[in-house]
């Protein structure tokens, strides 16, 4: 198994992070937490002080995605993983940490150069969750923040990558409609999936994030009595429930120009028990979908926010 515990932490570079502050608590019912020291909006879901930070930039544009591990000792024994497989991972300055609120800081590139970090022991003396609206509450704990997916020219060589250097471990296989490719979602722990790529020709980048919700009833009253249900102009997928992780959700634009996933209900793996029938059917194309999920868009207009 890998020593990266769970997905900690996502930072994104945007000219519209300003938004956030009455976006995330009004369409996803979030606190904000303290400002970064640049002005980044700071989003927070449970007791961490921060789990999305919104930076100022000039374009949209990916500024980090942080790995937990659990220990400093963890910590370099996943350099060394890192290390064996050509990442070249480097300590940050103190300042740097400081500044993401953890103890130490690793930085280092995936395969096609996007930025990653590897951390421990991350700051949680904000405050404990208090939403601005009646809201459950998220699943995080042992699972860490949702999940993060990416569009990638080549996606058996992420998965590689992600397998080998990283240690993550296969949870399902899908096959997608051209000019998609294979969908390949790995976990580090009892999440369904931590990271998942699909790969789609000449693009890479952070598709969506996902937030998942203890109760549906968070997730239905954004949709219907926030947004306005199908009808809302910034949806990319309707609310529907996925196959594979079995959550239900819909996916919505964010005003930092990547997507956010948002439900509830996902399947936990226990590593003990034998692989289920599921992740069979799956590799022999079943669909992706019970119900829903209809694309406002075609997949490939609306595939990700990064086009290379």
């Amino acid at each position: 198994m890998s020593e990266i515990a769970k997905l900690g932490y996502v930072g994104i570079e945007s000219p519209t992070y300003d938004k956030w502050r009455t976006w995330a608590p009004e369409v996803l019912g979030c606190m904000l937490g303290p400002d970064g020291d640049d002005g980044a909006v700071r989003v927070k879901i449970d007791e961490a002080d921060y789990r999305l930070s919104l930076h100022p930039g000039e374009q949209h544009k990916l500024a980090y995605v942080g790995w937990e591990v659990l220990s400093h000792r963890d910590l370099d024994a996943a350099m060394a993983r890192l290390e064996k497989a050509g990442a070249k991972p480097e300590f940050a300055d103190i300042e740097v940490a400081a500044s993401r609120g953890v103890d130490k800081l690793v930085r280092f590139e995936d395969p096609f150069g996007q930025p990653y970090e590897l951390f421990c022991y991350q700051e949680s003396g904000y405050r404990d969750w208090n939403p601005p609206r009646p809201h459950a509450g998220f699943v995080t704990g042992d699972q860490g923040l949702g999940h993060v997916v990416f569009a990638v020219p080549d996606v058996r060589k992420a998965v590689d990558f992600h397998l080998d250097a990283m240690g993550f471990q296969t949870s399902d296989i899908i096959t997608l409609n051209p000019p998609m490719g294979e969908m390949w979602f790995l976990r580090a722990n009892p999440r369904h999936h931590s990271v998942a790529f699909v790969e789609v020709p000449n693009s890479l980048g952070l598709h969506h994030v996902y937030l998942e919700s203890k109760s549906f009833d968070d997730v239905g009253y954004s949709y219907f009595d926030v947004l306005g249900g199908d009808e809302c102009p910034d949806l990319l997928m309707n609310l529907g429930r996925h196959i594979g992780d079995q959550v239900i959700s819909y996916y919505l634009h964010s005003p930092a120009g990547f997507f956010i996933e948002y439900g509830w209900g996902g399947l936990e793996i226990d590593d003990l028990e034998r692989r289920s029938p599921l992740f069979i059917n799956l590799r022999k194309g079943k669909r992706p979908e019970m119900w829903g999920h209809k694309f406002r868009f075609q997949p490939n207009e609306a595939v990700h926010p990064y086009e290379s």
